[in-house]
């Protein structure tokens, strides 16, 4: 390895800067353009899942994911959220995300639906209720340490979960 790494590193230094700038400049907008070239297609990966959990998560009588760690902040939100939803979530610990099933429905759909972060999810964030509801984009409610008004989330939570509209769970609250 250590020696592929020297023929590289010679074959850098013999080459001409001219060649080595614009071999860089190439592979810099050839990556630009291939992340828009595949950009569709993540948004297409997120809308196939939602009829994946209608079809998997209905017969199972689930519709929503909490998603927590094991802080103290994210335990005393999960003594309050465990009883509001009860039987009707799939739950998932962060803390041992190296355990889940990449490929399981739950673990795909925190990565693409949950806190829009780069690489992990920030614990701050956590815990989060993503609820999946027919032919409605899904619903995020944040309750980490850095959510703003953590009591009106859980409302609006607690009114989503009833089946009420958002629009109207936002008149009722105000």
């Amino acid at each position: 390895m250590s020696e592929d790494l020297a023929r590289v590193r010679e074959l850098l230094n013999k080459a001409p800067f001219w060649f080595v700038a614009g071999f860089a400049a190439v592979a810099f907008y050839a990556s630009i353009l291939l992340h828009i070239a595949f950009l569709p297609l993540s948004f297409l990966y997120a809308l196939l899942l939602r009829p994946m959990v209608w079809m998997e998560w209905e017969k199972r009588g689930k519709d929503v994911l909490l998603v927590h760690t094991d802080g103290k902040h994210s335990e005393q939100w999960m003594a309050r959220l465990s009883p509001l939803i009860g039987d009707r979530a799939v739950v998932l610990d962060y803390s041992q995300e190296r355990q889940w099933d990449g490929w399981s429905l739950a673990a795909q759909l925190i990565r693409v639906f949950g806190p829009m972060t780069p690489g992990a999810l920030p614990e701050h964030s956590l815990p989060v209720a993503i609820v999946f509801q027919r032919l409605q984009p899904p619903r995020r409610f944040f309750f980490g340490r850095r959510s703003k008004n953590c009591e009106k989330t859980f409302e609006r939570l607690r009114a989503a979960l009833a089946g009420i509209d958002n629009n109207a769970a936002e008149k009722v609250l105000t």
